[in-house]
């Protein structure tokens, strides 16, 4: 029998989700950052192929200075999209005065800035083009440019390392609280929420300011100057949330008040724990003077498993606010969060009920119908 059912993705399902994404943020740019900055220095500090190379350069890049920049006037031959929807890939085939051709990939915003017969000039480096020019003079890159290839490396890096870490926090402590015989009702969803919102703000704060800046060092400073911000921020919020959730659970009970039950009644509701009486099978609860018990039957009629007494409340809960699973029958639900010994017990209810259940969770006076 699970302990809490509809609690979400196990704590092993959380640790597969974020392994990949922890492994990724840090061995992909760790393994690809110094060859791609190696080809971005070789690149801007490239001198231009001597005038008889960029002749010879007319019947194959390949014959020419690897690291020399090959500038050849040339044409749009032809332009291509392949794929569909997300997956579209944007061609150009660049012709060349000797007759021969060259098929090169652009960015979308790029693909459209030419049009086929235009001429161009294209820039070589490598044996691939990596620059083309309009005849308006403005210059697009082509998909192997290699000036600012770090940029998707860092923004790996600081989407999937925090990302994965916090998830990774996550299992961590929900396997804890498993093993404890508690949840994040209890100890307060924040403590996880709180990280995971933290790792993806700053995910997109740091991508936009890698995006913005100028150099790698530049972005890597940017990047460090969105975490330091983002730590402290984190620790406020925090700090708020650890401090405001007794009060908040205070006022919520003020609000909602207590009833004592005068009669016996059914009423939807799931009882979830470690305990027996939390069944798959039962989502009503009988509230009656002498206490509660849970049943599979709506009347009630069919056998019932009695709630221990006494059953010591702890607090309220707004349910959407712990993202609880919803009840049949259930439809503004609050959470009453219990203790049978060093056992968490949680009673989703309508709210309209759950006075009712508080009531029946109190001491009853002596001589009350048991």
């Amino acid at each position: 029998m699970p302990m809490y059912r509809g609690g979400g993705l196990s704590p092993w399902k959380l640790v597969l989700v974020a392994l990949p994404l922890f492994v990724a943020g840090v061995a992909v740019p760790a393994a690809m950052l110094p060859s791609a900055l190696a080809d971005e220095r070789a690149y801007t500090e490239a001198e231009p192929c001597p005038k008889r190379a960029v002749g010879a350069g007319a019947v194959g890049a390949g014959t020419v200075g690897a690291d020399c920049l090959l500038t050849r006037q040339a044409s749009v031959a032809a332009k291509d999209v392949t794929g569909s929807g997300d997956n579209k890939k944007y061609f150009l085939v660049i012709g060349f005065p000797d007759g021969t051709q060259e098929r090169v990939k652009l960015r979308k915003n790029n693909h459209g800035k030419v049009e086929t017969g235009e001429p161009v000039t294209a820039v070589s480096w490598r044996d691939e083009i990596r620059e083309i020019t309009t005849r308006d003079d403005e210059r697009l890159a082509t998909w192997t440019y290699p000036v600012g290839s770090y940029i998707p490396l860092l923004i790996v890096a600081v989407i999937g390392t925090p990302s994965g870490a916090s998830i990774l926090w996550t299992a961590y402590w929900s396997r804890r609280l498993r093993r404890a015989g508690r949840s994040l009702v209890s100890t307060g969803r924040w403590r996880t929420s709180v990280p995971l919102a933290t790792a993806a703000l700053y995910g997109v704060a740091a991508t936009i300011a890698i995006a913005v800046t100028p150099s790698f060092m530049a972005a890597v400073g940017a990047a460090s100057v969105v975490a330091v911000a983002a730590v402290p921020l984190a620790a406020l919020v925090w700090h708020r949330q650890r401090k405001n959730t007794g009060a908040k659970a205070a006022d919520l009970l003020a609000a909602t008040g207590v009833s004592v039950p005068t009669a016996e009644t059914v009423i939807p509701a799931r009882v979830s724990g470690e305990v027996p009486y939390s069944r798959v099978d039962c989502d009503y609860l009988v509230l009656a003077p002498g206490g509660l018990a849970v049943t599979p039957d709506a009347r009630g009629m069919s056998w019932r498993l009695p709630l221990p007494w006494p059953l010591t409340f702890v607090r309220l809960h707004r349910a959407e606010s712990v993202g609880r699973a919803r009840v049949p029958g259930v439809g503004s639900p609050l959470l009453v969060e219990c203790r049978d010994g060093d056992r968490e017990v949680l009673i989703t209810a309508n709210r309209n009920h759950v006075p009712w259940i508080l009531g029946a969770l109190r001491p009853q006076p002596q001589g009350s119908a048991r």
